[in-house]
């Protein structure tokens, strides 16, 4: 998938930033013009441009802040993968500079240095899109990346220690960018604030200790938080939001102080990476690729590594499994759950009960989903494996996730 995403002033035209992913030549500045001057046309005649089709692509603008217009060109992706990347594009940028500053967009300029610290989630953001990109893969961009580890529970306890020795509020641990543990307020955060954290903490670039000003888009988004992100170990944050004080050299004591008698912990847990379940849990031969979400907190597991680095598939690749998970979700599992839709209706019951399972058959694989409570499991099998069997396995695998006691969200 190759994906552009231009910003403009809504008013004026100006390109505010471009970034890109893949294989696509760098938009030339006529192009993006062209592009804005439609969508002006449109509104000069009270009509509302949302996309356009093209081979193999789409294109679509987004207004956001009646200031600054998104324009995002994708190809060989889906459409809903652009839609969602342009919205939490908007939230980055309300995350680095504030809301205020986007409606008042009276120095174009300004916005443009004051943007580019937000390069680095961008960056993120469109590398999440790819599957040879990973480990960056983020997967599903509306559901927080995670990982599952027989630790996490005893991190918790630690992470909410530190937040309360540094007066802070909010705090969560990643390694590899998946979100492992959470202080035990951090499910106050919409889903969309904890994944903006997440973001941050893993598109650091290495430096041990850094301070940063945010701003949370549905809780304050004129009001900026401090973020303290300090790195653990290699490819392991710690970030906790909290307030003025105390100094970075104290907390820097104070992170030496809470996670020094941590270390081996924090090491058996980046082992199930990138299993992301514990060794423990065993995964059916048949099965190539997994994908769990719990619908309340909004966060998924995926992966592709169920069965040890020895056993590899001859009919499918890796990053093959990861697309025809993502699109089995995308397309046919999304709109069958009540509460990822935007608008809730009196039937939501119904259908939670009645629509708790469907599947794919094709060819080459097959894949099959179930819901139990808050949990939903989508597996994907090799198209051998017969349907009533994939049917019996899944429900196994479903079963096995909720009761098995070292898997803590």
């Amino acid at each position: 998938m190759s994906v552009i995403v231009v910003a403009v002033a809504s008013e004026s035209g100006v390109p505010i930033f471009s970034r890109k992913r893949g294989s696509n030549e760098n938009i030339q500045f006529s192009t993006i013009a062209s592009l804005h001057g439609i969508n002006m046309f449109t509104k000069c005649h009270n009509l509302s441009l949302i996309n356009t089709h093209l081979d193999n692509g789409t294109i679509i603008w987004k207004e956001y802040c009646k200031s600054i217009t998104l324009i995002g060109i994708a190809t060989g992706g889906l459409q809903c993968d652009l839609e969602n990347l342009l919205a939490c594009i908007h939230d980055v940028m309300i995350f680095c500079i504030g809301k205020k500053e986007l409606e008042n967009l009276k120095n174009v300029d300004q916005i443009k240095r004051d943007l580019r610290q937000c390069y680095p989630i961008l960056d993120y953001l469109l590398e999440s899109l790819d599957p040879n990109s990973l480990p960056q893969s983020t997967i599903i961009l509306d559901y927080i990346q995670s990982l599952l580890c027989p630790q996490a529970q005893q991190l918790q306890e630690v992470l909410d220690n530190y937040a309360q020795t540094v007066t802070g509020r909010w705090a969560c641990l990643s390694i590899h960018g998946h979100l492992v543990a959470t202080s035990s307020d951090f499910s106050e955060l919409d889903a969309r604030e904890a994944k903006l954290l997440l973001l941050l903490a893993a598109a650091q670039d290495g430096a041990p200790l850094r301070d940063t000003l945010v701003y949370l888009p549905q809780m304050s988004p004129n009001v900026a938080f401090r973020a303290v992100t300090c790195k653990l170990l290699a490819d392991v944050y710690v970030l906790v939001i909290c307030g003025a004080t105390p100094p970075l050299s104290e907390i820097d004591e104070i992170v030496l102080r809470c996670w020094e008698g941590y270390a081996q912990t924090i090491k058996e847990a980046k082992l199930t990476y990138p299993r992301n379940f514990p060794t423990s849990f065993t995964f059916d031969p048949a099965l190539l690729g997994v994908l769990v979400i719990n619908v309340t907190k909004r966060r998924c597991v995926f992966s592709r590594h169920l069965h040890g680095s020895n056993q590899k598939s001859r009919s499918m690749s890796n990053v093959h499994r990861i697309d025809i998970l993502r699109t089995f979700f995308v397309t046919s599992v999304k709109d069958l759950v009540p509460e990822f839709r935007s608008n809730e209706s009196e039937e939501t019951d119904v259908c939670q009960s009645i629509l708790s399972e469907t599947f794919w058959c094709s060819e080459y694989h097959k894949c099959h989903m179930q819901r139990s409570g808050n949990i939903l499991c989508c597996g994907l099998y090799s198209p051998t494996v017969p349907t009533h069997t994939m049917r019996l396995m899944t429900s196994n695998l479903l079963q096995d996730l909720l009761s098995n006691k070292e898997i803590y969200w």
